[in-house]
């Protein structure tokens, strides 16, 4: 059975992420994407990103994403996925939607 957790976007729309570690395959499927690392008190969102293709982005591809660079000396130890069906703006509106509440220090430009 899948780990979840629930991050909250600047309109406070709740989104549940399925919790993976590094390194596994996933299904060409489009979506959200947080790089996360435990805390004491839960999960601490790195980069908020969104791809059409979760297993390009995050597995084959992951060594040529472009923020991989930033993210991995905050020592990145999992990834949360949402399944975002349908059009790309759908997934930039729920990327924008906690790029503005979480303030992941890798998103920073």
């Amino acid at each position: 059975m899948a780990d979840y957790v629930t991050f909250y976007g600047a309109s406070r729309a709740a989104y549940n992420f399925e919790i993976n570690p590094l390194g596994i395959a996933y299904h060409p499927r489009p979506g959200v994407y947080i790089f996360m690392r435990p805390t004491l008190g839960g999960w601490q969102a790195l980069y908020v990103g969104e791809t059409g293709d979760f297993n390009d982005r995050l597995n084959t591809g992951l060594q040529r994403h472009h923020r991989w660079p930033s993210v991995l000396p905050h020592n990145p130890t999992h990834i949360g996925t949402l399944h975002v069906p349908g059009a790309l703006q759908a997934r930039l509106d729920i990327e924008t939607d906690l790029r503005r509440a979480l303030n992941c220090p890798c998103n920073r430009q």
